[in-house]
C-alpha cells in the first residue's frame, strides 16, 4: 500500500491560516483542533463507503476541525448529508453562518458551495481555501489598514 503524504499545498495554506488567524486574534478568534489520523479517516471511509479527495484528508491530518474568524468560516469533520434529496454530498464545513455550505459529491469529488439556490465549484480544495482566505485578509484589512500586508510580511516571513 502507497504512503499517504500529506499536500505540500495544503500544510502551507495551513499555515497561511494559523498565521493570519494569530495576527487577527486580538480582534476575533479562531480555533484549530488537534490532527486526525489517516487510520481515522480510513475507517470513516470504508464505514461511509466514499473517498474523500487527497487534500481534504491532507487538511484533516493538520487539523480535524477549525473555526475562523469567530465562526465566519468553519472547516470540520465530514459528515454524510443530502443535496436535492438524495444522500450524494459529504458536508465539509460552511461559511458566514448563514447558509453557505462546503460540500464535496459523493459521485465525482468535486468540491462546491451552496447558498441560496447558487452552487459555485472549486478547482480542488487548494482552490477552495485560497477562495475563502479573501476573507481573512478582508478582515486583516478591516483590522489593521491597508499596510497589514507588510505588518503580515514583518510578522511571518521575515
Amino acid at each position: 500500500m502507497e504512503k499517504f503524504v500529506v499536500d505540500k499545498a495544503i500544510v502551507e495554506q495551513f499555515e497561511y491560516y494559523q498565521n493570519m488567524c494569530s495576527l487577527l486574534s486580538e480582534f476575533v478568534d479562531s480555533t484549530f483542533s488537534s490532527p486526525a489520523t489517516l487510520e481515522k479517516i480510513e475507517k470513516w471511509e470504508k464505514e461511509k463507503g466514499v473517498n474523500l479527495p487527497h487534500q481534504y484528508k491532507s487538511w484533516l491530518m493538520l487539523t480535524e476541525s477549525s473555526r475562523i474568524l469567530g465562526g465566519y468560516i468553519e472547516l470540520r469533520w465530514p459528515e454524510l448529508g443530502s443535496f436535492d434529496a438524495a444522500d450524494d454530498v459529504i458536508i465539509i464545513g460552511d461559511v458566514i453562518g448563514d447558509g453557505e455550505e462546503l460540500l464535496i459529491s459523493c459521485e465525482s469529488g468535486k468540491i462546491f458551495s451552496f447558498f441560496d439556490g447558487e452552487m459555485e465549484e472549486y478547482e480542488d480544495f487548494d482552490d477552495l481555501l485560497k477562495c475563502l482566505s479573501g476573507y481573512m485578509e478582508h478582515s486583516a484589512e478591516k483590522y489593521l489598514g491597508e499596510d497589514w500586508g507588510d505588518v503580515y510580511s514583518r510578522k511571518f516571513e521575515s
